[in-house]
């Protein structure tokens, strides 16, 4: 009686955890999800940092007539991205990933002024599963990245392949970018990526978060690995831009905020360290989780300044290439 009992007691046991992996993986990864963002605007309100106002690069931006871009992923998505041509003769362009649950606009709602100001076109994308775009899952850089190449590829047929492109993502979508750095594919057209807040592994970003809510990580997350194996069709421990920059073959800018507990920093300091591509570092004094572009806009533009000569020609030059 008393082994029919511990059968029973294990069997509800199992069935509470796998229930528990299931809806968590619901919560983290589908779209209609509501926890993840009461999780960082809880995170946001304890690092004290106040609510970004709007700005007149934001008013700009609103006054644009972007033009609609779409295509089909290789799931048969169809996903979206708004086109802002530059203001002048050029083959400049910004393809801009945005984090968790933004969107395009939204993300690049200020720098987009930046770009547009140095000549360049932009597309600011908005990933599967975000914004316009199709999609239930979220993947956290790992199916957004080829999503991002297809992009790539749109801008090299419409450009011709006379392109200078600047990969710019924020939070997962710096993850995203930074897991392309050490593709071949990219080049010639990526001349740099931008990478402001990623996390180095997303089990290590869920780790902390866990951790952060004083709740067990490393059992829920493999569960929840599981069930990502079965919908999504790849593991969570293979989501690891750090691994990535390890072998790197375009520059990189790394950006943080000192104050993010989001993200930690020191994600981005281990992302530069590992890094083998010529690198630079700006990490901004009281900027919260994705907050250092408006925290010290003047910082973030100069640094970026500085890799557009650097790294990009003066002139019209990239070449068409096979």
């Amino acid at each position: 009686m008393g082994k029919h009992r511990l059968i029973k007691a294990a069997a509800a046991g199992a069935a509470v955890y796998s229930g528990v992996c299931a809806l968590l993986h619901y919560e983290v990864f589908h779209r209609n999800a509501t926890l993840p963002q009461k999780i960082f605007q809880k995170s946001k309100a304890k690092s004290g940092a106040a609510p970004s106002a709007p700005d007149a690069r934001e008013e700009w931006l609103r006054a644009q007539t972007l033009e609609l871009w779409t295509l089909q992923n290789a799931d048969g998505m169809t996903l979206k991205a708004f086109y802002l041509p530059a203001a002048v003769d050029s083959d400049r362009w910004a393809l801009c990933a945005h984090g968790y649950r933004s969107r395009g606009q939204r993300e690049f709602r200020r720098m987009t002024k930046f770009y547009h100001d140095h000549g360049f076109h932009v597309l600011l994308v908005d990933h599967r599963a975000s914004g316009e775009s199709e999609g239930s899952r979220i993947t956290f850089g790992r199916k957004e990245s080829a999503d991002l190449l297809l992009w790539l590829g749109e801008i090299r047929a419409r450009t011709e392949g006379k392109a200078q492109v600047v990969l710019h993502g924020v939070s997962m979508g710096a993850a995203t970018v930074l897991m392309l750095s050490d593709d071949l594919a990219i080049l010639p057209q990526v001349k740099f990526i931008v990478s402001d807040c990623a996390f180095t592994s997303v089990t290590e970003e869920f780790e902390g978060v866990l951790k952060g809510a004083h709740i067990p990580s490393r059992a829920l997350i493999a569960g929840v690995d599981a069930f990502n194996r079965i919908l999504s069709g790849f593991s969570l421990y293979d989501v690891r831009p750090h691994d990535h920059v390890q072998n790197a073959c375009v520059p990189i800018l790394f950006i943080h905020g000192n104050d993010d507990t989001f993200v930690p920093t020191e994600m981005t300091l281990r992302n530069y360290e590992a890094c083998t591509s010529p690198k630079a570092l700006l990490l901004v004094d009281g900027a919260a989780h994705a907050e250092s572009y408006p925290t010290d806009p003047d910082a973030y533009d100069a640094m970026l300044e500085q890799f557009i000569r650097d790294y990009m020609c003066a002139e019209n030059c990239a070449e068409e290439t096979t």
